[in-house]
């Protein structure tokens, strides 16, 4: 069978930057139909990733308001529960300059159970896009976090993943909450009783807050990213480093450091 991503532009303000990308990704599956649990074999997916498609509805419109200097790509991708496909596919094959695309922001499951105090970021320090994420955080008064929990390699599990094999500077996030907290428990009970199960569906507890304060700092990040006056780069020391692609002629001029 086919399954379709879906794909919008916002296109920058300055000429000089315009053909610069930052791409916004959100998976639009879920699992579907499957083993029955208390007699429902339907699996929603509210938070995995309603939640995700949702925010980035709500970041286009705040994008489409502010024209930032590089353009803006959306992306609702197809059959990430399949293995990352669909943002493997438009990784690879993108509907723009595949040596334009300059950073990529991932929204999946982010959790809203409770209120905003902390942005979980999966990537925090690999590239400076950790730099913008900080500013932004900074401005709501919200804490930021790397992931409390690198053994679960969070990093590596969602459609972020597609764009760093390509030598993509990227970010997931998350709302926040330190280990051995009630929020902490919260996140845990929620992983274990809905996490791919009928009950990720609208009849559940919802931090509509946290949600609406997520969003906002999502189109916010976005903006400050695509308004920067240079690219994203990773950080020397990341392991990620090893995917960046060499510079080209036309790129070398934003890239002082390309190698």
């Amino acid at each position: 069978g086919e399954s379709q991503s879906v794909v919008g532009t916002v296109r920058g303000r300055e000429q000089a930057l315009a053909d610069e990308f930052v791409v916004l990704t959100a998976h639009l599956d879920h699992v579907g139909i499957g083993a029955a649990i208390e007699g429902d074999a339907i699996y929603n997916g509210a938070m995995d990733n309603a939640s995700g498609i949702a925010t980035l509805l709500e970041s286009a419109k705040v994008v489409a308001a502010a024209r930032p200097k590089r353009s803006v790509v959306f992306v609702a991708v197809t059959a990430e529960e399949k293995g990352l496909l669909g943002s493997r596919y438009y990784a690879l094959n993108p509907t723009v300059a595949k040596d334009g695309i300059v950073a990529n922001i991932n929204m999946d499951m982010f959790l809203p159970l409770f209120p905003l105090k902390t942005l979980m970021v999966l990537g925090l320090d690999e590239s400076d896009l950790g730099d913008d994420v900080r500013a932004v955080t900074a401005a709501m008064n919200v804490g930021v976090q790397a992931d409390p929990e690198p053994q679960r390699n969070r990093f590596i599990r969602s459609d972020q993943y597609s764009f760093v094999r390509e030598g993509v500077p990227a970010l997931a996030m998350k709302v926040g909450y330190e280990e051995g907290t009630p929020e902490a428990t919260i996140a845990a009970d929620w992983t274990r009783e809905r996490y791919h199960a009928p009950s990720d569906d609208l009849d559940q507890p919802i931090d509509r807050g946290a949600a609406a304060d997520f969003t906002k700092m999502i189109g916010d990040l976005c903006v400050r990213v695509a308004n920067r006056d240079t690219r994203p780069q990773w950080r020397d020391a990341s392991f990620f480093k090893r995917f960046a692609k060499p510079a080209t002629t036309e790129n070398t001029v934003d890239r002082p450091d390309a190698r």
